[in-house]
């Protein structure tokens, strides 16, 4: 997995997954940008990321509309692409189809060979070689409940993958529309963890399960307080996920797909809210929202953001995020294909791409 760096050290580094292809953005200061494409042109990548824990590979979800869905990886950032000796497929006598490949995250520092992916229908994959071989979560894929889970507009997609840091047996995953599940034993079981989160779109607005969670985020130095964007409403919990309180408080909708936090000051968070019919901007305004305290009091962020009767933007659950450095940077694609940045944690904007392919997903990354 050792390269020679095609970029130097400090390098802000963007991965674009768009409905058609896969884009790279780099900057040196967050102000200039330069936009290169890859080897993956003319493909749906849902979502693309940076490993750096050893050599630096890019792995990419790649669900073609008539070719089939395969995870990709590259050693020589996005020029060639690979594919696994045994890639993410379903037993044939399973019953399953691999619809998507939804997302993907690194595992933990002290696991450097480990990933995992989260796929439709909902179920979680793990490699630990590289992505070189992957096999499918047994606890997960034959909970007791499985047969009652139902697709959200998007499919049974898992979406969300939380690894604990702290805790080599805990994890959680987000899937649409079932709601957020942990595990506190390496996998090998999953409790739902959806108290308090509301489906107000079921007869019962607070079930076991069936909420469609969007986006779920870990506090990066209390592993305990989660943070989820949902269909209905923002929440957080400061207990690994056994209850949520609502954050919504003075946000315009209740609806939105994106989530994003400030990893030096993670009571700062960053959300898009939509009119939720629609799926684009509540009003005339693109609008981010930055609460400082956790969900208490949002703020709506627009200097530098269109406005207009004509703007009618869209942010997908993958479609934000931010960067590692103090100020944070912040990112957001939309469904229309225009990528803005924020260098100084939102409080100004610029357009720093436009005439994209709709963009499903944003990850940032700083050459090392």
């Amino acid at each position: 997995m050792t390269q020679q760096n095609r970029y130097p050290n400090g390098t802000i580094l963007l991965a674009i997954g768009t409905k058609r292809g896969l884009f790279l953005l780099t900057s040196r200061d967050r102000v200039h940008w330069e936009v290169e494409n890859t080897a993956l042109n003319g493909r749906r990548i849902f979502y693309a990321v940076f490993d750096q824990r050893s050599g630096c590979r890019l792995f990419a979800a790649d669900n073609g509309d008539f070719f089939g869905t395969f995870l990709r990886y590259s050693d020589d950032w996005g020029q060639n692409w690979q594919e696994p000796r045994h890639g993410i497929q379903f037993a044939q006598d399973s019953g399953m189809k691999l619809n998507n490949i939804w997302y993907i995250e690194p595992g933990r520092p002290t696991e450097p060979g480990v990933i995992y992916a989260g796929v439709d229908p909902a179920s979680l994959w793990m490699s630990t070689d590289n992505g070189e071989t992957w096999e499918p979560n047994a606890g997960l894929l034959s909970h007791p409940t499985r047969e009652r889970w139902e697709p959200g507009a998007g499919g049974l997609c898992l979406h969300s993958i939380v690894v604990d840091p702290t805790n080599s047996d805990r994890m959680w995953v987000g899937i649409s529309a079932v709601g957020c599940l942990r595990t506190d034993d390496g996998g090998r079981s999953w409790a739902f963890a959806n108290k308090n989160t509301r489906a107000g779109f079921l007869p019962d607005p607070y079930p076991e399960f069936g909420q469609c969670i969007h986006r779920l985020l870990q506090h990066p130095t209390q592993p305990d307080v989660l943070y989820q964007q949902n269909h209905c409403g923002i929440y957080k919990s400061l207990n690994a996920g056994r209850d949520w309180i609502d954050v919504q408080n003075n946000l315009p909708s209740e609806f939105g797909f994106p989530l994003a936090l400030d990893p030096h000051h993670p009571e700062t968070l960053f959300v898009v809210v939509e009119e939720g019919n629609g799926r684009h901007n509540f009003g005339d305004q693109f609008t981010v929202y930055r609460t400082h305290d956790a969900g208490k009091e949002w703020e709506p962020l627009t200097r530098g953001l269109p406005s207009g009767h004509n703007v009618r933007l869209g942010v997908l659950r993958h479609g934000m995020c931010t960067d590692v450095l103090d100020p944070c940077g912040v990112y957001v694609g939309t469904n229309t294909g225009q990528l803005f940045a924020s260098s100084d944690r939102g409080d100004n904007w610029q357009m720093i791409a436009d005439y994209l392919p709709p963009i499903y997903s944003v990850s940032a990354t700083i050459v090392q």
